[in-house]
C-alpha cells in the first residue's frame, strides 16, 4: 500500500484558524497531528508514505526567503517533523509538481527545480519526485548533479494533456534521464495526479500503459528483466 497525505502547511493555510491565530504555530500543530496518524498507519502495515506538495520548490522558485514562515528552511523543518520516526519502517516519498487545477498549468513559463535542490536534499525522505515530461526534461542534468543519494522519481507522462505519450516518447525521456541519474536510483512516475477533473480514466489508463511499455523498451536495451503489462497482452485484447 502507498498512502498519500497532504502536507501541514497546505492544511494550515486552507482552514480558518480560530485557535492558534499564528500560522507558524498552526502548521507545527498540524504537523504533530499528521505524524501521529501516519505513525499509526505505518505500524498497521503501510509500506510507502508519500507527502504531497511541500512548498519548498514553489518558495525557492519565487525567491522567497525573508518571511518567517514561508521560507525553505521552515518547510524542511515541517516536513521532517511530520515524518519523524517513520523512515526505516516505511519508504518515505516527497511529491513535487508545478500545479494541476483541473488539468491547467499555473505558470506561464515553467520554473526550474534548481533553486530547490538544496532544500529537497535535506528532507528525511527516500524518494523525491520531479515533474519532467511537461518541462521537456529541462532540469534532468541539474537534478542528477544535485541529488546524489536519494532515489529520483521522474514524471514521464504529462498530467495536463489528453494526448497519450507513446512508449517511444517515454523511452526517449528515460534515456535522457539515465545520462544523469544512475538506473538503480531512477524511478518512473507521472508528472502529477491525473484525477483533478482534467482527464478521463481512459486517458489516464493508457498513459500508465505507456509508462510500462516505454520502460520495457529501455530495459530490453539494457538487458534488464521487463515488467509485465497485461494491457498490452494480446490474450486480453478484445480486438479480433
Amino acid at each position: 500500500m502507498k498512502f498519500g497525505s497532504i502536507t501541514p502547511e497546505l492544511i494550515a493555510m486552507s482552514v480558518q484558524d480560530r485557535h492558534y491565530k499564528d500560522l507558524k504555530k498552526a502548521i507545527l500543530a498540524v504537523s504533530d497531528a499528521l505524524n501521529a496518524e501516519l505513525a499509526d498507519l505505518v505500524d498497521a502495515g503501510c509500506k510507502v508514505v508519500q507527502m504531497e506538495e511541500p512548498q519548498i520548490h514553489m518558495l525557492a522558485a519565487k525567491g522567497l526567503s525573508g518571511d518567517p514562515v514561508l521560507n525553505v528552511d521552515f518547510m524542511v523543518e515541517v516536513f521532517n517533523n511530520t515524518v519523524r520516526g517513520l523512515r526505516g519502517k516505511a519508504e518515505i516519498w516527497c511529491h513535487t509538481c508545478w500545479g494541476n487545477p483541473a488539468g491547467q498549468r499555473i505558470f506561464k513559463t515553467m520554473p526550474s527545480y534548481a533553486p530547490a535542490l538544496d532544500g529537497l536534499n535535506r528532507l528525511d525522505a527516500d524518494v523525491i519526485t520531479f515533474e519532467c515530461c511537461s518541462m521537456g526534461g529541462s532540469d534532468l542534468e541539474a537534478i542528477g548533479k544535485g541529488m546524489k543519494e536519494k532515489k529520483i522519481a521522474i514524471g514521464v507522462v504529462d498530467h495536463h494533456t489528453l494526448q497519450v505519450e507513446t512508449p517511444e516518447q517515454v523511452a526517449a525521456l528515460i534515456r535522457r534521464a539515465l545520462k544523469h541519474i544512475p538506473a538503480e536510483r531512477l524511478v518512473l512516475s507521472t508528472d502529477c495526479g491525473m484525477g483533478r477533473e482534467g482527464m478521463s480514466r481512459r486517458h489516464a489508463f493508457y498513459k500508465m500503459v505507456s509508462i510500462v511499455q516505454g520502460a520495457n523498451l529501455v530495459k530490453r536495451e539494457l538487458g534488464l528483466p521487463e515488467g509485465p503489462c497485461l494491457a498490452a497482452d494480446d490474450r486480453f485484447s478484445m480486438v479480433e
